[in-house]
């Protein structure tokens, strides 16, 4: 027992006995809910302390096997645990751990390791494992790679990603009584072959399928077989052609596409909040975009930004907030005419990759001002591919856009600024137009997402410089406002302060 000191009227010195606290002596509700915090290697070792954690961790509710988890038991101060996890020790501690589990209460598992049809035997019982134990969320990864690599591979034309034959999930995940349970279902590098008898999971609400061999026909039956989806992703998955969503889908509120090279079109019987497209540029159809707040897209072929925000699906949607759109240029814009306005829209981030010299004038991007009157923030990653003439005088002068006044714009990020002419005279207009602006960010440093553009080291030292000079010379020059900051990027063949001071 410990003991503290007490003052008693008299005097004299009380001790006064305080229990001791031991982990051991909680009630098996709080050590369940401790112990379900920790990865499963760390709940698993603490059984060791005595039985009764011993029992507690035997109903771990999180069950994660990764590499981290079961990783390696050999550890070095200086560089930590060290050692390559094969698939053989993986499997094996992974049976160890639910041999012992009792199979109950489990709220979430994940299998996330490099595995294939030649380990089927052990995958199929940890597919029983989950079934048995009701499982509320599951994910299945055997890629052993990040989804990084996906996007490079695939965009760069690569049929495959792995030159294993996938696992094929077993028929007994899709039966009525096993899937009911299922509110949360992860799929990667897993072929999966549903049942001609499916009848849909009950309870599903999520559902994430990459790098899945999966036809068409097994698309469209999840699709309309899963009345309760919220969440759909689908990605890198090779044999896809179309995405058709047969029956409505009123609950769906995300919707995620994401480089199937093959996919030709997209039918949506929903209206989600969200939707986001990685891809060639493609069809798609909509029954109604009522709903639709926050678009995201990535075009791998050429299209035009313009004609597409102002024509394309983003037109159709008539409450959309938030617009994140990359697109690869390569002739001028017939800049379309018309009273149409995004009369939601507040955030808008266009990504442009400009291909060809002389045949796109950016001053042309002006228009959206126009079209988005009560947009707030504006972002505009450029990648000038090629042009490497920073304005002159003996470029002519300026050009001066067409007046407008925009009174709700009050944030303005403009990358890859090389200082060309046209990029100097779309900053000015900008500039000129916001009568509410608060602050424009200008860098030479390219920003395009996906890591798209080349190596900044291409760039720095003609590039940055240039930009930073014209984008102070004419931009901050005619700022009087005091709201415009050109960010200076250091080039890595200067030394950093540090190196100086040392």
């Amino acid at each position: 027992m410990m003991r503290n000191s007490e003052q008693c009227p008299h005097g004299a010195i009380a001790k006064r006995e305080v229990p001791k606290i031991s982990l051991c002596n909680l009630p098996m509700d709080i050590l369940s809910m401790i112990l379900s915090l920790l990865p499963i290697n760390d709940a698993v070792r603490t059984s060791v302390l005595s039985k009764k954690l011993k029992r507690v961790w035997c109903s771990h509710s999180n069950l994660t096997f990764d590499k981290g988890t079961m990783r390696k038991t050999y550890f070095r101060p200086s560089t930590g645990y060290y050692g390559v996890l094969r698939a053989k020790e993986f499997i094996t501690k992974v049976d160890a751990v639910l041999h012992q589990h009792s199979g109950m209460g489990v709220e979430h598992m994940e299998i996330k390791f490099g595995l294939h049809s030649k380990h089927a035997d052990h995958i199929d019982k940890w597919v029983n494992f989950a079934i048995a134990s009701r499982t509320k969320e599951f994910v299945i990864n055997l890629s052993g790679r990040p989804k990084s690599t996906y996007f490079g591979k695939l965009s760069c034309g690569n049929k495959r990603i792995s030159s294993e034959e996938p696992y094929n999930l077993p028929s007994q995940l899709f039966s009525p009584s096993n899937g009911s349970y299922l509110q949360c279902l992860e799929l990667r590098t897993v072929c999966l072959q549903l049942p001609s008898d499916f009848k849909g999971f009950l309870n599903l609400k999520s559902l994430s399928l990459v790098d899945v061999r999966i036809t068409d026909e097994d698309v469209h039956s999840v699709l309309s077989k899963c009345n309760l989806l919220e969440f759909f992703e689908i990605a890198y998955c090779r044999m896809v052609t179309r995405i058709r969503m047969l029956h409505s889908l009123d609950r769906l509120k995300h919707l995620v596409v994401d480089i199937c090279p093959k996919l030709q079109e997209i039918e949506l019987n929903c209206s989600p909040t969200t939707l986001k497209y990685v891809g060639a540029f493609i069809p798609l159809i909509s029954v109604s975009t009522s709903r639709l707040t926050n678009i995201s897209m990535v075009f791998l072929t050429y299209q035009s930004s313009l004609s597409y925000i102002a024509t394309g699906f983003p037109s159709t949607s008539p409450r959309l907030e938030t617009l994140t759109l990359l697109c690869y240029e390569h002739e001028k814009t017939i800049v379309p005419e018309g009273p149409f306005k995004f009369t939601y829209l507040r955030n808008l981030r266009l990504e442009l990759v400009i291909s060809d010299y002389g045949k796109i004038d950016v001053l042309d991007y002006a228009y959206l001002l126009k079209i988005a009157p009560f947009m707030e923030t504006l972002e505009l990653p450029m990648w000038m591919v090629g042009r490497n003439r920073p304005y002159c005088k003996e470029d002519g002068e300026l050009r001066i856009g067409l007046p407008h006044k925009h009174t709700h714009l009050k944030s303005v990020r403009i990358s890859g600024f090389f200082g060309h002419k046209d990029q100097v005279e779309l900053a000015l207009h900008i500039l000129r137009s916001s009568i509410a602006l608060e602050k424009m960010e200008i860098t030479p440093k390219l920003e395009i997402s996906n890591n798209l553009a080349l190596h900044d080291c291409c760039y720095e030292k003609p590039h940055y410089v240039d930009g930073h000079r014209i984008a102070t010379e004419f931009v901050c020059k005619a700022d009087y406002r005091n709201v415009v900051n050109v960010v200076k990027v250091p080039s890595s063949l200067e030394p950093s302060a540090a190196a100086m001071e040392a």
